[in-house]
């Protein structure tokens, strides 16, 4: 009886933090991060309402790091509030160079003027709170994000 083999990306997937998907025809393969999988707190959700309704966007890649912790500190339902916008031609729903032409570093947050909220990398949620004046966003309240290989750590809700 032959053995499937799983190819070496898909068995390392959960190690990186994103996931193979091959098209029907087989012609294509994209590639999708893994889903958040923090509960979100109440001010988390809160901030992700204020920052859709000041239209601020987030541009990131399937593979960044940064990008999956910064999901991470949002939660699963306050990132489910947040736009996104794929920016590597692999990623599942990259729509395009053109719309992150000016994007160079990830992750980063841009309003709907353009204006840039957060350039390059993993942020405290109180960072983005105080970009868009949410004065009432509590810090103390997050739970930390354990810590990368480079030492840094950010905060999550407490449960």
């Amino acid at each position: 009886i032959p053995q499937a083999v799983c190819p070496p990306s898909a068995a390392a997937a959960p190690e990186l933090g994103y996931f193979p998907v091959t098209t029907n025809d087989g012609d294509v393969t994209y590639y999708v991060p893994k889903r958040v999988s923090r509960k979100s707190s109440p001010q988390a959700i809160e901030l992700a309402t204020i920052l859709k309704e000041k239209g601020v966007t987030m541009y990131g890649t399937y593979w960044s790091s940064d990008c999956s912790r910064q999901k991470e500190l949002f939660g699963v339902e306050a990132w489910s509030i947040m736009k996104y916008v794929e920016c590597s031609p692999k990623g599942y729903g990259f729509q395009g160079p053109k719309i992150c032409q000016d994007i160079k570093e990830y992750p980063t947050f841009k309003d709907k003027t353009g204006r840039v909220v957060n350039v390059r990398g993993e942020r405290p949620l109180d960072f983005l709170a105080q970009q868009v004046r949410f004065s009432n966003f509590d810090p103390s309240s997050e739970e930390e994000l354990p810590a990368t290989e480079c030492g840094t750590a950010c905060k999550l809700p407490n449960r």
